[in-house]
């Protein structure tokens, strides 16, 4: 039995025709959107497909080898990228924030790569948005836009361009979803993470007194203790925080130096943190991940009801910052979070409830 033909070779590229509904559809070979053409005669079809695949080539066919030899050629938004990449460099942000960027540059180079930069419009940003915005997918949406409108930004610096495409379309309205952690919830989920490594239940507590991120957590060494203080230096802002052993959070019932003794009880290596030096870890350090896994599990074993985004380790940081700024204040909880800004110290504050203001 022969194989069945999927495609009409006859047909232009990106044209297909649907026996069942006997109706013509276009693939955007940029967008990867279908669009319906409908019952049209075949004449019509193919008349419009090779108009539409005319265009797409026009607007994104590489740059000619002539024209680079005539000096007449102009940047891609590749090519461009390439020069963007070496800005993100200077300005010095964490490893871990350029593996992230450097996977948003990948799929903007898939998608427009072969584009004039001089040439995008606002449209084909929105174009390029638009799949993300359908599937859903608005955090990725923002975080492309924010990026390309950065990368334009840079570009007009330099003088590749005049104006930037990206500024008129409109951020993808992300909202949060992510269930914010209550003090009472966080003791919950500690007394059942009593029931994991005695490691994981310290560094629930770690994580609650020094209201540091799950990354930080994990690196936190004895060795960074001295003056009286533990020397943290973060490992996302780079920003660096001596924090007294004594630092005390009342309503939680814990104090930094006590931890760190409980710690010392634990930990058969450098790190506050430890399972012990095993094979996947020489040094005896936890993956972060490790820290990640270990909630979700406490968390399940304390039985207690969420809603369908769930609170997790990194949430721990949040519910220290409020827990703070109550016993001490904004200022002191900006510091101890690390925060240049206090508009992102907000942030952390904000309980993501709907309450009413009283009068």
């Amino acid at each position: 039995m022969s194989q069945r033909k999927k495609y009409d070779a006859n047909l232009p590229k990106n044209l297909t025709y649907r026996r069942g509904s006997k109706s013509f559809a276009w693939r955007n070979p940029l967008t990867k959107v279908e669009i319906p053409l409908g019952q049209i005669s075949r004449r019509e079809a193919v008349a419009q497909a090779i108009e539409a695949n005319n265009y797409i080539e026009q607007k994104f066919t590489p740059v000619a080898l002539m024209e680079i030899l005539k000096g007449e050629h102009e940047f891609t938004l590749s090519e461009w990228l390439d020069r963007y990449e070496v800005i993100l460099q200077r300005r010095e942000l964490a490893a871990n924030t350029y593996k992230v960027r450097a996977g948003h540059i990948k799929t903007i180079r898939m998608k427009m790569g072969n584009m004039v930069l001089a040439k995008i419009t606002t449209r084909h940003i929105a174009e390029f948005l638009e799949p993300w915005i359908v599937e859903g997918k608005k955090t990725m949406a923002g975080t492309l836009r924010s990026v390309l409108s950065d990368a334009f930004r840079e570009a007009i610096v330099e003088g590749h361009v005049s104006a930037n495409p990206v500024e008129p379309t409109r951020a993808p309205k992300i909202e949060v979803q992510r269930q914010r952690l209550a003090l009472e919830q966080f003791q919950i989920i500690r007394q059942a993470a009593e029931q994991q490594p005695r490691w994981f239940g310290l560094a629930m507590d770690l994580a609650l007194v020094t209201g540091q991120r799950r990354e930080d957590i994990s690196c936190m060494k004895f060795s960074d203790i001295y003056d009286d203080r533990l020397h943290v230096t973060q490992i996302k802002t780079g920003a660096m925080i001596a924090i007294p052993l004594s630092l005390t959070l009342n309503s939680a019932g814990l104090k930094l130096g006590t931890v760190i003794d409980r710690c010392r009880l634990v930990s058969r290596c450098d790190y506050l943190v430890s399972a012990g030096i095993r094979k996947n870890s020489p040094n005896g350090s936890i993956h972060p991940d490790g820290l990640t896994k270990g909630f979700v599990k406490a968390r399940t074993n304390a039985g207690i009801v969420l809603n369908d985004s769930p609170p997790t380790f990194h949430e721990i940081r949040s519910l220290a910052g409020r827990l703070y700024e109550k016993a001490f204040g904004k200022e002191f909880t900006q510091k101890l979070l690390g925060h240049k800004s206090e508009k992102m110290t907000e942030k952390y504050l904000d309980v993501r409830e709907k309450m009413f203001t009283l009068i």
